[in-house]
């Protein structure tokens, strides 16, 4: 089984708390210190493989901030990443978006609504 599968797999033996936990602390646009994932609950082995380097390329919409101040890379989980992981993981379709913002809460509303039904 592919490491991908793997993954998938941890993501729906997981509780619901946890999911949500994980999805709502995403708002489409933050790179997290991997920890805020872990203390939600999520298996180290998601977030490390969600943990990378992303680097900014001094375009506005595309540099990363710290504090207010732009560096060139920042070694996190990239939230929106995340969610749309968890959403094709467990199989839920969300409408499309233009915004980040936007893209996020709709795979939270979706993830929100799958596990309601499912309870």
């Amino acid at each position: 089984m592919n490491k991908y599968r793997v993954l998938v797999a941890v993501v729906r033996a997981l509780p619901r708390e946890t999911v949500l936990a994980t999805a709502n602390r995403c708002d489409g646009h933050t790179i997290f210190k991997p920890q805020a994932f872990l203390d939600a609950g999520l298996p180290s082995e998601i977030v490390d493989h969600f943990t990378r380097r992303h680097n900014s390329d001094g375009l506005p919409k595309t540099t990363i901030y710290v504090a207010g101040q732009p560096v060139e890379e920042l070694t996190g989980v990239y939230g929106l990443h995340l969610l749309r992981f968890l959403a094709n993981a467990l199989g839920v379709e969300y409408a499309s978006a233009l915004g980040r913002g936007t893209e996020a809460r709709h795979i939270q509303a979706v993830l929100q609504r799958h596990f309601d039904s499912a309870g």
